[in-house]
């Protein structure tokens, strides 16, 4: 069983200055829902597994989407325990957030300027 973290108690977290979330969600999976945790870093599993090292050394909160079973977001975390880091799952992803009514961010879109 994966080490993990209630939404309750990420959301008494949120702004701490020793967390950092990563949104591994696929890019399809941001495209057809583009909330996600306020401050979230997105990074696809593959881009955590290249830049591990170049994460902040704080605790890493991993949230995926994908799988029922929860199987993406164990592997990126049990990834990044190999490599020495303090990584934990968001117990229930994103939708148990939303669920939840905890606070979101929707993805900024860039503004288009009307012609004149």
């Amino acid at each position: 069983m994966e080490s993990s973290i209630l939404c309750t108690e990420l959301y008494l977290r949120l702004g701490d200055d020793e967390i950092l979330v990563i949104d591994c969600r696929a890019p399809t999976e941001w495209e057809h829902h583009d909330l996600h945790i306020p401050g979230a870093l997105r990074m696809s599993p593959s881009e955590v597994a290249r830049d591990h090292r170049m994460l902040p050394d704080d605790e890493l909160i991993v949230l995926c989407g994908g799988t029922h079973d929860g199987s993406d977001v164990s592997r990126v975390c049990r990834l990044l325990r190999m490599h020495g880091r303090e990584a934990v799952c968001l117990d229930g992803g994103l939708s148990a957030w939303i669920r939840g009514g905890y606070p979101t961010e929707r993805r900024g879109r860039a503004q288009v300027a009307m012609p004149r």
